[in-house]
């Protein structure tokens, strides 16, 4: 790959996988929603430019990008991927339709492959929506990434464009400021406030946000056409060892409430994917341990508190 476009570009995920692309030599073109959006992370990247569009209008986005020489689109401009608006079905529903004219727009940028961010989460609701119980309103999110993706590929496959899908298990690490699981629970121990969890028996993982973002560049690379990889550590293994190794590293002696909240999601088994498709199809292994990624994270938000930030 020469030259790439990446949407949701100044996210977390984006400006790490930005960064991994310029390290690798190849020209980002970054698109972001406005001009009141930050930038500051990823403008000064080598071999980054920045070009403005909102999400409604990514049916144009060939009108905003005149090259026509792309290699790969990476979609990652989701809204409300977490937080209140994942229950929003309006904006779920807007999100399909952006997802739909992006891989829209590649044909008319003569983009060859388009590259959809997934989760972990439709997995979960598929096997929810297998029983009788009544889904939650995060279920919209994932149904909206589900037909998202059906859609997305049936229109790439129409328009001669390359789809790859990766799934996306739980990715931490320095930069993160959502409300999920790492970032609260880090910052409740660093702040002696107890934290409540089940018991952990279900089976997780995580992948630290570096290895993440090479990730995404090599499936950019050598991904194979209408292919899900699964995008983890290769080792899953219970959440409560996980919340364990991530209390040890703040403090050993600090008391966490395992089983103090009941579970009512669904265990996935991992059967489900292919862990290790990465590995066999770009060669690509993680590099940074759960213990050594939470360390830098550890550090990483005691400097933004010192700084204020």
């Amino acid at each position: 790959m020469k030259k790439v476009i990446v949407t949701g570009a100044n996210g977390f995920i984006g400006t790490a996988l930005c960064k991994s692309l310029s390290d690798d030599g190849i020209e980002v073109i970054a698109i972001v929603r406005n001009k009141e959006d930050d930038i500051s992370r990823i403008e000064n990247i080598p071999w980054i430019r920045i070009v403005y569009c909102d999400l409604s209008d990514f049916r144009n986005l060939y009108k905003y990008v005149e090259d026509r020489d792309v290699d790969a689109l990476y979609h990652l401009a989701w809204i409300g991927s977490a937080g209140t608006l994942r229950g929003d079905s309006s904006v779920q529903m807007e999100n399909i339709q952006y997802t739909c004219d992006t891989v829209k727009a590649c044909l008319d940028m003569n983009c060859k492959r388009f590259i959809f961010a997934s989760s972990i989460m439709e997995y979960e609701i598929q096997a929810i929506m297998a029983t009788e119980a009544t889904p939650g309103i995060n279920t919209l999110y994932c149904s909206a990434k589900v037909a998202a993706d059906y859609m997305a590929r049936t229109l790439a496959g129409l328009y001669g464009i390359d789809y790859i899908r990766t799934v996306i298990s739980n990715i931490y690490g320095p930069g993160e400021k959502s409300p999920r699981l790492i970032n609260t629970s880090l910052r409740k121990m660093l702040n002696n406030e107890h934290c409540a969890f089940s018991a952990g028996n279900q089976l997780y993982d995580f992948i630290y946000i570096t290895d993440a973002a090479k990730m995404f560049v090599e499936i950019g690379k050598f991904g194979i056409t209408n292919r899900t990889y699964y995008m983890g550590s290769q080792a899953p293994r219970p959440l409560k060892e996980f919340l364990q190794e991530m209390r040890d590293q703040v403090d050993p002696m600090i008391e966490i409430g395992l089983g103090e909240i009941p579970f009512n999601g669904v265990s996935l088994s991992y059967k489900e994917f292919d862990v290790n498709a990465v590995k066999k199809d770009t060669g690509y292994i993680p590099t940074v341990t759960f213990a050594q990624g939470i360390k830098n994270t550890l550090e990483w938000i005691r400097e933004i508190d010192d700084a204020g930030i």
